[in-house]
């Protein structure tokens, strides 16, 4: 078709965004919202593309409002078109001398372990625009367009490919100046008396106190009264200001642990029955910047297994 009947025969694009929003969220107010506009405006551009069609494309009742039949065929078409459009704008930016790649991980992994790395490889790889997503729900990888992410499991998960990073252990971790020049490792009653830090998990594969006591020989009776946190770098801050004993995973407390802002109370160490996984969308098409960085966490992932427990 020429360029000038295109033209004619497209209806406004500024209106394909709007409905493509309000198809996909159900809620003019919902895709204004998303868009930056007033749910009047929204509910303009829809008036606008029906009109031009000749066909009413949403359905309203008091449960709220739904695709037609008309407008899911269209739907279909304009989501289809418009990621095209984006997928392909996003190969013709990294194929301007840059490359991007989103990684996603936990808020704990990110923080200990992958931040204080990122330098390193961001000094020898400066083409490369690292986008780090940093949560504890994250979801589809395809779907939020990530890259590869780190996940914590038995390896086996649904449409990706899972590469082993390291281990998991656990052991408890203090600061010094709330153990007030005791001797190391604490007795079992000397332990007891100290409060408690843990970590609210959503995850039923992320240990606890619980756990960490039953593994033990002696089972240690625990303290009743504890602080609890839904966020993991606060426990670790909370253990290093002398708030209590925590429970530390290996590799993320590391550095804490050779600078002595936080030490080992009791020698025991928790080996768990999963690791931290490197995972990819099956299918994802090899680029240059996602294997540079694969094969830099990999060895650093190495590095840090073969170092000794601080």
């Amino acid at each position: 078709m020429a360029r000038q009947s295109l033209r004619r025969a497209l209806p406004p694009l500024n209106s394909l965004v709007a409905f493509e929003a309000a198809g996909r969220l159900e809620s003019f107010t919902a895709a204004g919202r998303e868009l930056g506009l007033t749910q009047a405006a929204i509910s303009r551009q829809i008036q606008q593309l029906e009109a031009d069609i000749g066909v009413l494309l949403f359905s309203r009742s008091r449960r709220g409002m739904r695709l037609t039949p008309e407008g899911d065929i269209l739907y279909r078409s304009v989501t289809a078109g418009l990621t095209s459009i984006a997928d392909t704008t996003t190969t013709l930016r990294q194929q301007q001398g840059r490359r991007s790649v989103t990684i996603g991980a936990t808020l704990g992994f990110s923080t200990f372990w992958l931040m204080p790395r990122l330098p390193l490889f961001r000094s020898v790889n400066q083409n490369i625009d690292l986008r780090l997503v940093a949560s504890d729900a994250l979801g589809d990888l395809a779907v939020e367009r990530i890259d590869m992410a780190v996940r914590y499991g038995d390896g086996h998960w649904p449409g990706v490919h899972a590469t082993r990073l390291f281990g998991g252990e656990m052991f408890p971790i203090v600061s010094p100046k709330l153990l007030k020049g005791r001797k190391l490792p604490l007795s079992l009653d000397e332990f007891r008396a100290l409060p408690l830090l843990e970590y609210e998990s959503a995850d039923p594969r992320w240990l606890n106190w619980d756990d960490w006591s039953h593994s033990q020989p002696e089972r240690p009776k625990l303290p009743a009264a504890r602080i609890r946190f839904n966020n993991y770098p606060l426990l670790v801050q909370a253990a290093v200001a002398g708030e209590g004993v925590g429970l530390g995973w290996r590799y993320f407390v590391d550095d804490y642990l050779r600078d002595r802002s936080l030490v080992r109370p009791v020698e025991e160490v928790l080996m768990t029955d999963f690791s931290f996984h490197l995972v990819e969308p099956i299918g994802a098409r090899p680029r240059t910047g996602t294997t540079l960085l694969r094969n830099w966490l990999l060895e650093q992932a190495r590095l840090s297994e073969a170092a000794p427990l601080p």
